[in-house]
């Protein structure tokens, strides 16, 4: 399932008037393509020189791979492997490398947070129209602040979008609506994403997990505060032209093998009690309870691959943080075989 242009959905008793002709709604995509990997749209900060960070001399000999190996002390020829996943991508930008194949090869089951072709298109209108729109006379303006409302119709008019189009979007699906509409002007589809990729060279091949389904998601981010979905667009609003570079930045720590770049471009604002809550729900509560059904795939015989966003996997109370904590052996492959 490719992203459509637009997130609005199909002609009928649920659509959205003045929304273009010819976009079609494809929730299960829209909400990968930014989730653990922007944060949506209160992640996505103005851009930082992360070069302070970038692998010096010596450490790009190394070439390490964004991926890596788990296993319990007592069982170290018994592998669990990996990697993040950046949702969206140029045609071409990502090439897997040599280890990251092999481990593919070795495994006999891929695991990802949602299959998007599993998704019944009719499940995800029921989803977006009972959590992701409003129900008339209430509507998108009553939600936001004075301030918000002030930088939206620019950012519409940008884009394209008519302000009535809009109104009955929550804040938050408005949010990633216009951060997915900045990353296709940039070049950018899932197509291109890792998890994707990863996907075409596994489907019957190879035993597809699920982590999570639709419903917890949607439910995750429609459950955000009227003030936190407020700052979600607000931000998306005042840094939307920054979209892609933040988006560069993360492929760029990704094709280093980098984990501390990435976590300084996605976690600057986890340590403030604004947006804690956020970082609570998207990332800590969710990578949580990931590491614990990851860890329970080390006693299945199988080989597990596992490709979650890759906002999921570094910094503190990021998963690879968690499983070592466990008592697991975490170590990180380079590039080469």
């Amino acid at each position: 399932m490719n992203p459509a242009p637009l997130p609005c959905l199909p002609p009928g008793p649920g659509s959205l008037s003045g929304i273009p002709n010819g976009h079609t709604m494809r929730p299960t995509r829209l909400l990968l393509a930014l989730l653990a990997v922007f944060g949506t749209a209160c992640a996505t900060t103005p851009a930082r020189d992360v070069s302070a960070s970038a692998p010096q001399p010596a450490a790009v000999a190394q070439r390490r791979a964004f991926l890596w190996e788990v296993t319990r002390p007592d069982a170290p020829d018994k592998p669990l492997y990996l990697t993040g996943s950046v949702h969206l991508g140029r045609p071409g930008q990502f090439v897997f490398p040599p280890s990251l194949e092999a481990a593919l090869e070795r495994s006999q089951a891929l695991v990802v947070e949602l299959d998007p072709d599993k998704a019944s298109p009719q499940e995800s209108q029921r989803l977006v129209l009972s959590l992701g729109l409003l129900s008339p006379p209430d509507s998108l303006s009553a939600h936001l602040s004075p301030e918000t409302r002030a930088l939206l119709p620019e950012a519409l008019q940008r884009v394209g979008l008519p302000a009535a189009g809009v109104e009955r979007m929550r804040p938050w699906l408005l949010s990633i609506t216009l951060s997915m509409l900045e990353m296709q002007k940039a070049g950018y589809s899932e197509a291109g994403g890792i998890d994707r990729l990863l996907l075409a060279k596994a489907r019957g091949s190879k035993t597809l997990v699920e982590l999570e389904t639709l419903d917890s998601q949607m439910r995750m981010l429609s459950g955000f505060s009227d003030e936190l979905q407020d700052l979600m667009l607000r931000d998306q609003l005042k840094n939307s032209e920054l979209t892609a570079v933040s988006m560069a930045q993360v492929a760029t720590a990704w094709e280093g093998g980098n984990p501390d770049a990435l976590a300084k471009v996605l976690f600057v604002n986890k340590d403030d009690p604004v947006y804690r809550p956020f970082y609570e729900a998207l990332f800590f509560k969710r990578n949580q309870e990931m590491a614990d059904k990851l860890a329970a795939m080390l006693d299945k015989p199988e080989t597990h691959f596992v490709v979650v966003g890759a906002g999921h996997l570094v910094g503190e109370r990021g998963i690879l943080d968690l499983l070592a904590r466990k008592g697991f052996q975490v170590r990180q492959l380079p590039r080469e075989l």
